[in-house]
């Protein structure tokens, strides 16, 4: 009785062993990872008179195999007393990339992309001269296109928008998710925004424009006043992103991060 008992138990291990061997296997990583070759990102402020800009960075970052993530941020104000000052920043990138199958015999690939801005524009209170206001603070474009070869693949495109004296708006903005059947290959991911202030003469007393999209604005403590009316918002997703994704074509669509 006893060997039959054991014989029964060996006979369930053996069919039970490779069960659980699968059971155990990790399960398979992306069938699509995103290899980063050369990229070209610039940042151009500029500044006439009572003026400063602060930050200024593009920083591409690989969460997953398969994703990419381009943040652009930066912020930028002009104040005035006797005289007009106006300041921005221009972001550009060109990154070049590959997308590579990790094992094979998996589906074509399926690439998707989306474009979203965080920050905050402000001007201070109405200030007459010669009839007309004194500030503006506005942002846009904030663009992205993907491409293969001469082919244009993907592309989103943030609306702009601008506030004018006496006017505050926090932004956030989303264009996409946009996809599109892709093969393996090199590609071409272009992105651009820019963001500026004017501020004309504030003869009387002193008038300021804000562009924030910076998680961390590096400017001086001179402008903390201006800075104030958003100091209760969240900043930590400040700044123009673009998520790029791939993955199997499955049908269901890629998925992109919010």
């Amino acid at each position: 009785m006893r060997n039959r008992r054991s014989l029964l138990l060996a006979g369930l291990v053996a069919l039970l062993g490779p069960a659980a061997v699968h059971a155990a296997d990790p399960p398979p990583g992306p069938a699509y990872q995103i290899v980063l070759r050369s990229r070209h990102a610039e940042v151009t402020p500029t500044r006439t008179r009572d003026a400063q800009t602060g930050g200024g960075w593009i920083v591409v970052e690989q969460p997953e195999p398969n994703t990419i993530v381009v943040t652009m941020g930066g912020s930028a104000v002009v104040g005035s007393d006797f005289h007009g000052s106006s300041a921005s920043i221009d972001f550009n990138l060109e990154q070049d990339l590959d997308i590579i199958a990790t094992r094979q015999g998996v589906r074509p690939p399926r690439v998707g992309m989306v474009g979203r801005l965080v920050g905050t524009l402000q001007v201070t209170e109405p200030c007459k001269c010669f009839g007309k206001p004194c500030g503006t603070a506005e942002q846009g474009p904030a663009t992205a296109s993907l491409s293969l070869g001469d082919v244009g693949l993907l592309s989103v495109a943030v609306k702009p928008s601008g506030v004018s004296c006496g006017q505050e708006s926090s932004i956030n903005f989303r264009d996409g998710p946009v996809e599109a059947p892709a093969a393996p290959g090199c590609y071409h991911l272009v992105g651009s925004f820019r963001l500026s202030v004017n501020q004309g003469k504030g003869v009387f007393n002193r008038q300021a424009a804000v562009a924030d999209f910076d998680p961390a604005p590096q400017l001086d403590a001179f402008w903390s006043d201006a800075l104030k009316p958003f100091r209760a918002v969240p900043r930590q997703e400040f700044g123009f992103k673009i998520v790029l994704r791939v993955v199997e074509d499955t049908g269901v669509g890629v998925g992109a991060p919010k």
